[in-house]
């Protein structure tokens, strides 16, 4: 190897050093720039990119009580600049390792933990919605292109799910199988974990934005007595006392 290449391989480590190194808050500040319409407010930012911490962060309106990363020299390796990401909300963790290369996606691996399900509408905009409950993630994978999912494998529980808005129903229960197929369509398998609320369906996103769910809702003796009244409205009830429920939409 020539003597310039060891000259460029210290020359590239010591600049990388000096990134990984710069204070977390001139980053963002630098990266901001003017824009005011950032999504997210914080209280304080401490640290460096290496690692830090931002306390007292709100996100889209939700109050998040802490943010920490710490920089992920392996991603590299891929091309990728890459963080391990834990946030607290309300005594609840949950972490993940993010990665970004230098195209449009976003690779989260490894998600794991507990959110409340009623800061999720709000997250993704979608306020008028209020649903009540925990929701455990263990997600190997979800990649994210243009703010959509184009990949995602893992299992998600709903438990004690219950819709509060635009009206009040208690549903049970329930847990998503996440995977991709072969044509890029990403598909969650959806089943109730043994409730009163028998839950039989399939959610599927495509990649060209096309959303769709199919399944069957079966309501017992111990569900919640206003669940027949919201499935009649918008599904005919089978001999068996099941509802058949489709819907499709395009995001």
């Amino acid at each position: 190897m020539k003597w310039w290449s060891y000259l460029l391989i210290g020359l590239g480590a010591y600049l990388l050093i000096m990134v990984i190194s710069l204070p977390a808050e001139h980053v963002l500040g630098w990266t901001a720039g003017n824009d005011k319409k950032t999504p997210f407010t914080y209280g304080t930012i401490k640290g460096s990119l290496w690692r830090g911490k931002m306390e007292a962060l709100t996100v889209n309106g939700v109050p998040l009580d802490k943010l920490k990363w710490r920089f992920s020299p392996s991603e590299l390796l891929f091309g990728r600049l890459g963080f391990d990401v834990q946030i607290n909300h309300a005594g609840q963790e949950l972490e993940a390792d993010v990665a970004k290369g230098f195209g449009n996606e976003i690779q989260i691996e490894d998600i794991s933990g507990v959110i409340q399900a009623a800061i999720i509408p709000q997250l993704i905009n979608m306020a008028q919605i209020g649903v009540d409950g925990n929701v455990n993630l263990n997600l190997q994978q979800i990649t994210l292109s243009d703010n959509q999912i184009i990949y995602a494998e893992g299992e998600v529980q709903w438990l004690d799910s219950a819709l509060k808005s635009p009206f009040a129903l208690k549903v049970g229960d329930l847990k998503a199988d996440l995977e991709t197929d072969d044509s890029g369509a990403v598909r969650a398998k959806i089943k109730d974990l043994g409730g009163p609320t028998a839950v039989d369906g399939e959610l599927s996103l495509t990649l060209d934005g096309n959303f769709q769910v199919n399944g069957q809702i079966k309501p017992g003796t111990d569900s919640d007595p206003r669940l027949g009244g919201a499935l009649n409205a918008i599904s005919k009830r089978k001999p068996d006392g099941s509802y058949q429920i489709a819907y499709s939409a395009r995001l």
